[in-house]
């Protein structure tokens, strides 16, 4: 992806304009088309430009949609936008090695960028016709605020959808930046389900140029389903990756190429940068540069400088490049990184098309105009910068929009879990040596019976792993987890294998009221109520603690899982049940869903032995 034509919201005036002329839609197998810009009701004006991106939009009465804006409160008026996509099954190379059995979206990989605007609502068609595989897809990290049936979690809000089959996934853009868009199907976005997610609002600093969305991941060239399969053998063989690819390039041995982008001297470029790895914690950084970051998820932040980022899966960051290196190189060319660690406790193996050397983690190439059109390449040197898995620093990352937490409405004792490997159940739980888990039990979901359609009864599953909470949408929840191996909860859970954890919350920010690597002490929790940092992902240190907070305000089943898809797979996750009375009035027609159930049960009646569930589900 080079960058986008656009650089400013325009407002178009809706009068007599048919929805069909309005929509953008992506066609099977078709290149992706222009986003044609924002669009607003007659009366709104644009007040987005380069030397002004903190404003977004103004409306009638003067009142200004901008960066200081409380997008949990209120949002612009949008139009509705569509798009339709259909899975299906092809053979790719992104680093020159084939894969023969990649999943991919409307015949692309990544999948074609799904584009909005803040306060927009988006329509997104989804057909499956994968050959032998139901699917979801999920809006990571959206808040689906009074839509929690369209999140796109199989087992929890639908069931897959079967092949052949289409659903519609309808929901309100209440937030602005970017994100990304996967299946929730088992292992399948590891195998090339998933694209780009960008809705268009202000930024907390200004730019003159922005790229679409990079998506940096690993990558492998056997089916995802194969390899978590190894995970649950004797003895136990971790998945290890083959490459790292960038927006789709990588490379593997002596095949492929790296991604290559321009910069223009003197111009400040927007990069948006997002980690949909299966496995891989990464450092980003260009040399010779620096950048200031500008959001964390979906959540603008004060502005701050550094030299490289360090982003765990399923975490996006907004960056200000200004193309004005601090050392220039001779040939006009710098080498892009994306690093890792050698520690298998921090996103395992080296891939193992790649020399483990640092040096060898270059993959994508910046050229200046004066660079020329040679095959040069760069000859730049990294930033002394020490490799590892932990999140940006804590005291960077200030919201622009505060929060002061509350005191918990919930006993926080009763709501902290241990992440880590499930000694007591090893052997026995679904066949598996030992699987990853968070409560007494690995998650384990029947498609068949989401938690959403059957609260009641499911809640009561132990293997639904549900916790309840039932608290006023005004009130604060707080949850604490920890790694494995930890003596605070010595007797309570039998758990081991401490290594850090990306860990995701569905529908909602939370505010991270402590992080560390020291062992919890319940005595001493160190937490932070004053604007702490907040996003929808977050890094569980190995033999540490997390400890979020949140307003229970979106009625609906939500599910909290570690990023990794091994471990996810796993059952490294719980399902939080929120206001269960009040989701029959908060969540909008579940009879969407239902169908789907109907169709899911008749395409597995008509197809026995097909779908063997040895995963979560998730």
């Amino acid at each position: 992806m080079g960058l986008l034509s656009h650089s400013f919201v325009t407002c178009i005036a809706l009068a007599g304009v048919a929805p069909s002329a309005i929509a953008e839609t992506f066609l099977p197998r078709q290149a992706t088309p222009a986003f044609s810009g924002c669009t607003y009701p007659e009366g709104w004006k644009a007040c987005n430009d380069a030397d002004h991106r903190g404003c977004w939009v103004t409306d009638p009465t003067g009142t200004e949609f901008n960066i200081s804006t409380d997008y949990e409160i209120s949002a612009p008026e949008g139009i509705e936008r569509t798009y339709n996509i259909e899975i299906t099954e092809n053979p790719i190379a992104p680093d020159g090695t084939l894969k023969p059995l990649a999943k991919l979206v409307n015949g692309q990989y990544p999948a074609p960028i799904i584009e909005a605007c803040w306060g927009d609502t988006l329509i997104v068609n989804v057909k499956n016709s994968l050959p032998d595989n139901g699917t979801t897809i999920h809006w990571h990290g959206v808040r689906q605020l009074g839509s929690n049936q369209m999140d796109g979690v199989n087992g929890v809000t639908q069931c897959p959808t079967a092949q052949g089959e289409s659903f519609q996934y309808k929901f309100k853009v209440t937030q602005y930046g970017h994100s990304w868009y996967h299946s929730h199907y088992s292992a399948q976005y590891p195998d090339g389900v998933h694209g780009g997610l960008l809705f268009h609002g202000p930024t907390s600093d200004n730019w003159d140029e922005e790229w679409a969305p990079i998506i940096v991941n690993d990558w492998v060239h056997n089916s995802s389903f194969q390899e978590f399969y190894k995970s649950l053998t004797f003895p136990v063989d971790t998945p290890t990756m083959d490459s790292i690819v960038v927006n789709g390039t990588g490379r593997f041995q002596s095949g492929g190429d790296y991604f290559r982008q321009t910069f223009q001297a003197g111009k400040r470029y927007l990069i948006r940068i997002i980690n949909g790895s299966s496995n891989f914690h990464f450092q980003w950084s260009i040399d010779n540069h620096d950048f200031t970051v500008v959001s964390a998820d979906f959540v603008a932040i004060e502005p701050y400088k550094t030299n490289y980022l360090s982003v765990g899966i399923g975490q996006r960051y907004s960056v200000i490049v200004e193309a004005k290196p601090d050392v220039a190189s001779s040939d006009g060319k710098y080498w892009m990184r994306t690093e890792w660690t050698n520690d298998k406790a921090c996103g395992g193996e080296p891939p193992r098309g790649l020399n483990s050397t640092l040096e060898m983690s270059r993959t994508g190439i910046i050229s200046y105009a004066d660079a020329g059109s040679g095959d040069e390449l760069p000859s730049t040197s990294r930033h002394n910068v020490t490799i590892d898995c932990h999140d940006e620093p804590y005291d960077k990352l200030v919201p622009v929009v505060p929060w002061t937490v509350g005191a918990p409405a919930n006993d926080v004792a009763n709501y902290t879990y241990e992440g880590g490997t499930d000694i007591t159940n090893k052997g026995t739980w679904h066949g598996a040596v030992y699987r990853w888990s968070l409560m007494d039990y690995p998650l384990w979901l029947n498609f068949s019976d989401p938690l959403l359609l059957d609260t009641e009864n499911a809640s009561k599953n132990p293997n639904y792993a549900v916790v309840d909470y039932n608290y006023s949408g005004d009130e604060w929840v707080y949850i604490v987890i920890t790694g494995g191996d930890n003596p605070a909860h010595e007797g309570i859970f039998n758990k081991s294998n401490a290594t850090p954890h990306p860990t995701h919350l569905h529908g909602h920010d939370f505010a991270i009221l402590a992080q560390s690597p020291n062992p919890w002490d319940p005595a001493n929790p160190g937490f932070n109520l004053d604007n702490p940092p907040r996003r929808d992902s977050a890094m569980l240190p190995a033999a540490g603690y997390l400890a979020i907070a949140y307003k229970p305000d979106n009625p609906g089943a939500w599910v909290l899982h570690c990023h990794i898809a091994w471990h996810a797979g796993s059952g490294m996750a719980f399902n939080v049940l929120e206001r269960p009375d009040d989701i029959s009035y908060a969540v909008g027609d579940l009879a969407p869903n239902r169908a789907g159930c109907a169709k899911w049960d008749t395409w597995t009646a008509a197809h026995p032995g097909v779908i063997h569930q040895d995963d979560s589900g998730i």
